[in-house]
C-alpha cells in the first residue's frame, strides 16, 4: 500500500469515528422535555435587579440559543407550548476590582476603577405547558466577567453593556445545554 493509499485510508476512518463533537439539539434524548418537534414558550425574564433593561438581554439571549440549537420549536407569548420556560434575574453587581491611584499632587485627588467585575444571577425554571408544574428547575446560576475601564466616562457605559451582552449569551449557552444534556 502506498503513503497516498494509506493517509487516504487513515483519513476515511478519521470520518467514520466522528470526532467526538455532535450538535446538542439532534442527539437522542432520554429527558421527557428534549423531544424534536415539540413547542416551547418563553417567558419574559422578571428582573429582581436595580438594573433596568437586563430582563430584555436575557431573554433576547435565550431566544436566539432557543431557535438556533434546541429541538423545539418556539411560540409567542400566548400560544399554547408543551413546554414554559420562566426565568428571574435575582442579583446584579458592578464592583471594582482594580484601582488607578489618583494624582499625588492633589491631596483631593481620588483613583479610579481599572477593572470592573459584572456578575449576574438567575433562575429558570422549565413547566409543564399542560399542567404548570415544575419540571426543572435551576436556581442561583451566576455569570461574571471582566473588562477594563479607560478613562472616558462615555465608554464605560458601553463597555458595561456588551459584558451584559456576553453575559447574557454565556446564560443561555449553559443553561441550554444543561437543559438539552438531561442533567436534573
Amino acid at each position: 500500500m502506498t503513503i497516498s493509499r494509506a493517509g487516504a485510508l487513515c483519513f476515511a476512518l478519521m470520518l467514520a469515528s466522528g470526532c467526538g463533537y455532535h450538535r446538542l439539539d439532534r442527539q437522542q434524548r432520554s429527558a421527557a422535555w428534549a423531544k424534536r418537534g415539540e413547542t416551547i414558550r418563553l417567558a419574559r425574564f422578571r428582573n429582581l435587579t436595580p438594573r433596568l433593561g437586563l430582563e430584555d438581554r436575557f431573554t433576547r439571549a435565550l431566544e436566539n440559543r432557543l431557535v438556533a440549537a434546541s429541538p423545539w420549536r418556539l411560540v409567542a407569548q400566548g400560544e399554547p407550548s408543551r413546554w414554559v420556560l420562566q426565568g428571574t434575574l435575582e442579583d446584579y453587581k458592578s464592583r471594582p476590582i482594580g484601582l488607578t491611584l489618583g494624582n499625588d499632587k492633589t491631596k483631593a485627588s481620588a483613583g479610579s476603577a481599572s477593572r470592573v467585575e459584572v456578575a449576574v444571577v438567575a433562575s429558570v425554571e422549565l413547566l409543564d405547558g399542560q399542567t404548570g408544574a415544575v419540571v426543572l428547575s435551576r436556581r442561583g446560576l451566576t455569570f461574571s466577567n471582566q473588562y477594563r475601564v479607560d478613562q472616558n466616562f462615555a465608554s464605560f457605559e458601553s463597555r458595561e453593556v456588551q459584558i451584559i451582552e456576553s453575559l447574557a449569551d454565556d446564560f443561555a449557552e449553559s443553561f441550554l445545554t444543561q437543559l438539552l444534556e438531561g442533567s436534573e
